[in-house]
């Protein structure tokens, strides 16, 4: 076997496999299912029966990112038990992840043209608490990840190879990084910084450039459209992402950065602060420092933040790794030959062996953080599964927690939230709801002053089920 084929053919489908049975292997259990990801469940559903009802429970939701709702209902025309399109959201995922891991290794190796350091940044991608979490999540993280690191190698191969085809897909990449989180659109902040660091204003005057522009507009366009048609205005899904992002729980740099430490460890950031310093002002330089420095700045202006939002990072924290050990071995190495020990031959074995114990840290902080959210909505589960076993309920009055997975486990009910207590109370009075299921005292107080419902389970001593006085079970 040449070397070519082994590198560029049979090493990355060892990574793809890989990648997947590690995932596969830690695949979370049915009982854990978060407040986002049973909202795109439910939202995929919808699409499913009809491409352009982005709703749930009638209303248009196009806040949220169309893509993965849109790959989910590709597969919801013929899975329909609520479990096993959990299942399948999960699987669509680790399959995202899996090609990712191929994609590190192959953009590593266009970078350093050493197929060893694109297998070791792999690794670190693969390993990293984040991308290794949502690899296997009902959530957008691994899919966008992979199309924004789709778009990175493209651009990078396009204008290493002179292939405008590359260069025009890159951009058409970039414009369904977008539709599937809108944190894509730091990605071209990242090309224009890219371009203009390695050509200045030359880039402006290639047509490739605009006619990728122009491509990327196209891909987006239909969701454009959707927007004005259903929102008022082509870009009022952005307006009101922001919006909703704003409203939410401020969070400090500080705290973030905190929070990321105790999520994936000490060790990954900083060996990609290492990788970083040692960039070079050249084209590989220049890409990986607009890649790390726009991506993280994008999402520190967010008001609130998630640890989760820098998954679409971990690629280029995994290539960071790997010159930040690089760097390292540098410095032992001119530290041994000022004393007289030079270890040239050695180097590489060096490297490859204080990668692997580094490796150790860093997925032991991934096997952790995966255990803590296979916690993630736990008890709304048994609580949800309990009740949808037992009584087939066409109006659900629910907890704000339980607004979303209330619709997973019930897809053909009508579900409200808690939230306006006088048209609340009304509904109850008059037995509106089959069943309600209350989280807070104010809540479990509102139900008993109606008169009308009584209370048959109770769970993880939070949530109690109250059904309609002379309604049965199954």
């Amino acid at each position: 076997m040449d070397k070519r084929t082994l590198t560029r053919k049979v090493l990355p489908g060892i990574l793809f496999l890989f990648a997947l049975g590690v995932e596969l292997a830690t695949f979370p259990p049915w009982d854990t299912l978060s407040y986002d990801g049973a909202l795109y469940i439910d939202i995929a559903r919808n699409l499913a029966v009809s491409p352009t009802n982005f709703t749930y429970q009638g209303v248009y939701v196009m806040y949220r990112p169309p893509l993965y709702p849109y790959t989910l209902s590709l597969f919801y025309h013929f899975v329909h038990e609520p479990l096993s399109q959990l299942r399948v959201a999960r699987l669509v995922s680790v399959v995202f992840f899996a090609l990712t891991a191929v994609l590190v290794y192959l953009l590593t190796l266009e970078l350093f043209e050493r197929f060893v350091k694109g297998i070791l940044a792999s690794a670190f991608f693969i390993f990293n608490a984040l991308a290794f979490t949502m690899g296997t999540r009902e959530l957008v993280h691994s899919e966008f990840t992979f199309f924004y690191t789709l778009a990175i190698y493209l651009l990078y191969t396009g204008r290493k190879r002179g292939s405008p085809t590359r260069i025009y897909l890159a951009f058409v990449s970039a414009g369904l990084a977008i539709l599937t989180r809108y944190t894509g659109l730091s990605i071209i902040a990242v090309f224009v910084a890219y371009l203009w660091l390695t050509e200045y204003w030359n880039w402006v005057k290639k047509r490739e450039y605009w006619i990728g522009f122009a491509l990327l507009l196209l891909t987006v366009s239909p969701w454009l459209y959707l927007g004005h048609l259903h929102y008022g205005g082509v870009l009022k899904p952005f307006e009101i992402a922001s919006r909703t992002v704003t409203a939410d729980r401020p969070v400090s740099v500080s705290t973030f950065l905190k929070w990321l430490v105790d999520d994936i460890g000490a060790v990954l950031p900083a060996l990609a602060l290492l990788g970083f310093v040692r960039q070079k002002q050249d084209e590989k330089g220049w890409l990986l420092i607009s890649w790390a420095l726009i991506g993280f700045a994008m999402i520190m202006t967010v008001t609130h933040k998630e640890t989760r939002f820098i998954t679409f990072l971990a690629p280029v924290m995994g290539i960071l790794a790997v010159e930040g050990v690089s760097l390292i071995v540098d410095g032992i190495e001119k530290a041994l030959e000022l004393a007289g020990r030079p270890i040239k031959p050695w180097k590489k074995a060096i490297t490859i062996g204080l990668a692997l114990l580094l490796l150790i840290p860093v997925g032991g902080s991934a096997f952790h953080l995966k255990e803590r959210w296979n916690t993630t909505g736990k008890c709304e589960s048994h609580t949800l599964r309990y009740a949808s076993e037992r009584y087939s309920a066409r109006t659900l009055l629910v907890s704000p927690t339980l607004y979303t997975i209330a619709g997973f486990y019930y897809p053909r009910a009508r579900v409200d939230a808690i939230t306006s207590r006088i048209n609340v109370e009304d509904r109850l009075k008059h037995g509106y709801y089959d069943m309600v299921i209350t989280k807070t005292e104010s809540e479990e107080h509102l139900v008993e002053e109606s008169g009308g419902y009584r209370q048959v389970g109770e769970f993880c001593g939070r949530f109690k089920i109250f059904i309609k006085e002379g309604f049965g079970a199954n």
